[in-house]
């Protein structure tokens, strides 16, 4: 099933005609695991496909440039599909299911998970409604049937689907994903003794000017044999080792535990809570300063993020008279303590009436329903560079570590409107790419700086943003500081299926530990200072139980990147258990976690772990009482290990490792 550089992995209409059908010269280099092929036709078009392949992982990728080298306008180039392979594929295909018998789990499954939507169904995918022919997300492929995904908006995990696949038949499968940030789809199709897939960039359809170059989206293609679980941990070591922004040379080796400020608050009001973690010796590494700071002198503090009018300052990056000194005692005094700076953008988002949108209009695209936000065009050179040079003079003024770079809106339309006729999709590829540089440049001027991905809570996860970025707040329906624990427990179930590295909140659980252990993610972002009205160190014990939460975090995060069994499923109701085991293979040790939720009638319950070796003993400590228990490999993977907890809305927190 392997993809060799030989084969055809991309196609394209060119003046109507198929990109072969045209004479062409072909050159071809290899360096390594590296092959560029570059098709020469005589009216100056040059396509390039660059293909990598990574045999440690049983995987490939690649991408296309088209460039003009021409004096005029090149042909027309349609139907453009970035990826277009056809994988051979089992051909003793069971008989179709029909609506009146159940799935069939010798069948083809092809699967992808649900967009980012601040529900607990968000990055899921429900592999038990196979059969059920309404699941967006998941279904049998017969021979003849077809199925397509897309996002919307222009967000690229924006709901209702997330550029991730599987399809998996009878012990062999195939995991892909789509590299781009934008407006992508996908087909999927079954042929008698194949799989076709094919994605690429929705509504792209354009003739090149000369001299002008363009990006089609990326793909990669992971094959692997076994079950579906053990395909989804081999993909997560994949991503770890060679689409990460953690763990790469000079950057940080872990996603951080953070705590929050709101950017409205007052530089004295930041100092103070600023203060009361140094004196309590906090386990903080990072301190995220939200939104709220920024706005020029009218603007003044706000006590919470609730209150004032932060969504309406966007793209006024002068800081507000809240912090009259430009944030640089807040930044010195976060340095001070030897942790690190997070600082809240927005930059492709500008509220009309802002400075820039009098300065320099020409930057900016519309909203072409008359809205008050408008685009910056990261297409446009000069917005690019204008955009480039806020950002660094902010990180080089502030010593900011961390970029946290948000987008709070949906930009299709605003694409679509400005593109010509006859060039669709060109607004979007050249913002893209844009967008693309912006964050390598940032990366290659600043070798420290971590960014992280936000748009309104992960709605632009990608490959391609996962090679720059982190999604260090996955998903915004961890905003309000009363969420239910379980949206956590669900969506860190639900996302481990596809990232190693993904970042969540606690809200405010003073003392709650079955909330807490219920946010524990690869990155933490605490709230327990966020807003003025709260009332930080003011309660009996509060800090010493913070120093406590945080020192079982920081024990258990190393274990939340490796391989990955979930006991239960994520998103069942709150009448059931949740349980999770997270296991270093190269170590043999790991953890589990189990929530009894606060409907859940049972006391009890047993689980079977995996990843174990069947001949060695494995013992367990309790992380509330220190008490340990021995148990046999093959017994736990066979029987399970028994958890008890008697009090309903509780969280109980295991750690495991072979016995000597």
């Amino acid at each position: 099933m392997s993809i060799s550089w030989e084969q055809k992995r991309f196609s394209l209409q060119y003046g109507g005609k198929a990109l072969t059908e045209w004479p062409m010269r072909r050159e071809t280099r290899e360096n390594g695991a590296e092959t560029v092929v570059c098709w020469r036709l005589e009216d100056g078009l040059v396509v390039t496909n660059v293909f990598r392949q990574c045999a440690e992982f049983s995987a490939c990728e690649w991408v296309t440039w088209l460039e003009n080298t021409g004096t005029s306008n090149s042909k027309m180039i349609s139907t453009i599909w970035d990826c277009d392979v056809a994988l051979p594929w089992d051909a003793a295909q069971p008989d179709r299911h029909t609506a009146y018998l159940p799935a069939r789990e010798d069948a083809l499954q092809v699967y992808c998970p649900k967009g980012a939507d601040n529900n607990r169904e968000a990055f899921s995918f429900d592999l038990d409604a196979l059969n059920d022919s309404a699941n967006r997300y998941a279904c049998q492929l017969y021979p003849g049937q077809k199925r397509a995904f897309a996002t919307t908006g222009g967000r690229s995990s924006n709901s209702p689907c997330a550029p991730f696949f599987g399809a998996h038949q009878n012990g062999h499968g195939v995991i892909f994903a789509i590299g781009w940030t934008g407006q992508w789809h996908c087909e999927i199709a079954r042929g008698a003794q194949e799989i076709a897939i094919r994605t690429g960039i929705e509504g792209a359809r354009f003739f090149l000017k000369p001299g002008e170059k363009l990006r089609t989206s990326s793909f990669v293609l992971m094959e692997y044999e076994g079950d579906i679980l053990a395909g989804h941990n081999q993909w997560r070591r994949l991503v770890k080792a060679r689409y990460s922004l953690i763990g790469a040379p000079g950057r940080e080796a872990q996603m951080p535990l953070c705590t929050g400020l709101w950017g409205g608050m007052s530089t004295e009001s930041a100092l103070r809570r600023l203060a009361t973690i140094r004196n309590a010796a906090l386990p903080f590494e990072y301190i995220w300063m939200d939104a709220g700071w920024y706005g020029g002198a009218e603007v003044g503090a706000s006590p919470d993020e609730f209150e004032g009018d932060w969504g309406m300052h966007t793209g006024d990056w002068r800081v507000n008279r809240a912090h009259p000194d430009g944030l640089v005692e807040v930044s010195a005094a976060i340095h001070d303590m030897g942790m690190k700076y997070i600082l809240w953008f927005e930059p492709e988002r500008v509220v009309r009436g802002t400075p820039i949108t009098r300065e320099h209009p020409e930057y900016l695209i519309p909203d072409p329903n008359g809205g008050p936000f408008l685009l910056l065009d990261l297409g446009n050179p000069d917005a690019w560079q204008y955009c480039f040079d806020t950002l660094a003079n902010f990180i080089e003024k502030l010593r900011i570590d961390c970029l946290r770079q948000d987008f709070n809106f949906e930009p299709l339309p605003y694409w679509r409107s400005k593109d010509e006729p006859d060039r669709q999709g060109v607004a979007e590829i050249r913002h893209i790419l844009g967008l693309y540089r912006l964050w390598d440049a940032l990366l290659a001027r600043f070798p420290h700086l971590i960014i992280d991905n936000c748009a309104s809570g992960g709605r632009r996860i990608d490959i391609e943003t996962l090679r720059r970025s982190v999604p260090l707040w996955r998903n915004d329906g961890q905003c309000p500081a009363n969420f239910p624990a379980e949206l956590n427990q669900a969506q860190g179930i639900n996302y481990a299926w596809w990232l190693p590295y993904s970042g969540t909140g606690t809200g405010r659980p003073w003392g709650d530990i079955y909330r807490t252990r219920s946010s524990y993610a690869p990155g933490l972002t605490t709230n327990f200072a966020f807003s003025e009205r709260d009332a930080f160190g003011a309660e009996a014990g509060q800090l010493a139980w913070i120093a406590k939460f945080g020192a079982e975090y920081l024990r258990v995060r190393p274990y939340l990147t490796e391989d990955f069994y979930p006991l239960t499923s994520g998103v069942s109701g709150d009448d059931a258990w949740c349980a999770v085991q997270y296991h270093r293979s190269a170590q043999g040790d790991g953890i589990l976690q189990a929530f009894r939720r606060a409907l859940s009638p049972y006391t009890a319950a047993r689980f079977a772990l995996r990843g174990l070796q069947a001949e060695k003993m494995y013992c367990f400590e309790d992380a509330d009482t220190g008490e340990t228990v021995c148990l046999p490999g093959d017994a736990l993977m066979r029987e399970g290990l028994p958890v008890e907890i008697l009090e309903r809305r509780t969280a109980r927190l295991f750690f495991y490792r072979p016995q000597e």
